[in-house]
């Protein structure tokens, strides 16, 4: 009859012929400790759930990008733009009101990774403001091989922004904070609108495209 092996014999018989032994004993969660004392941290960042990126209102929904992206298109009614360029047009019938602060949101879709546009009016201080910015569904790593430019025009006038999408790491609400986009003044975004039959009302035409860098 042949020795019965147990399985403590077949571990140790493992970890002899590995040069670099698997690590075994746990410290913490994240940090091992194998038997040569070498200590290393398993980096599971990218592997965390992402926020939802809806700004419009407080949403708690956590997921991977694919789940993200039908949540926003199925519970936020998000529309999703495919192409590299786009034009869109921010409407606001009475922009004077910004004590409840307006939104908007677009989903677009090209070199198969998706962006949040961001539109969006606040106070910086006591003055009434108007930033665009864009996110990429990714993580920070990725998100800095694409650059994105951003232009509003209206009325002879015109006005661009050139920059890097942050990660949706990032909340909307840190990315404006840091006017990390396209910042214009409610009084100056008027001008861009004096052409308009109604010149209360506020149009801003917001064109724009996403190239890769590497």
């Amino acid at each position: 009859m042949e020795p019965r092996i147990n399985h403590l014999q077949i571990e140790s018989q493992v970890h002899e012929l590995l040069d670099y032994p698997v690590c075994t004993n746990q410290i913490t969660s994240t940090i091992y400790q194998c038997s040569n004392d070498y200590t290393g941290e398993v980096n599971n960042d990218k592997e965390k759930p992402y926020n939802c990126p809806y700004s419009g209102s407080k949403c708690t929904v956590t997921g991977d990008i694919r789940w993200l992206l039908q949540h926003l298109r199925n519970d936020h009614h998000v529309e999703m733009h495919d192409g590299r360029s786009f034009s869109h047009r921010y409407v606001h019938h009475n922009p004077k009101h910004l004590h409840h602060a307006t939104w908007m949101l677009t989903l677009l879709d090209c070199y198969g990774r998706q962006f949040c546009l961001y539109f969006e009016a606040f106070h910086l201080k006591k003055t009434p403001m108007y930033i665009a910015y864009m996110q990429f569904m990714g993580d920070e790593e990725e998100a800095t091989s694409f650059s994105y430019i951003l232009e509003i025009s209206g009325n002879g006038r015109k006005m661009t922004w050139q920059g890097v999408p942050r990660s949706i790491r990032d909340s909307h609400k840190t990315v404006r904070d840091s006017q990390d986009g396209l910042i214009i003044t409610r009084k100056l975004a008027m001008f861009f609108s004096a052409d308009n039959t109604n010149s209360k009302e506020l149009k801003l035409k917001i064109s724009g495209r996403i190239w890769r860098e590497h």
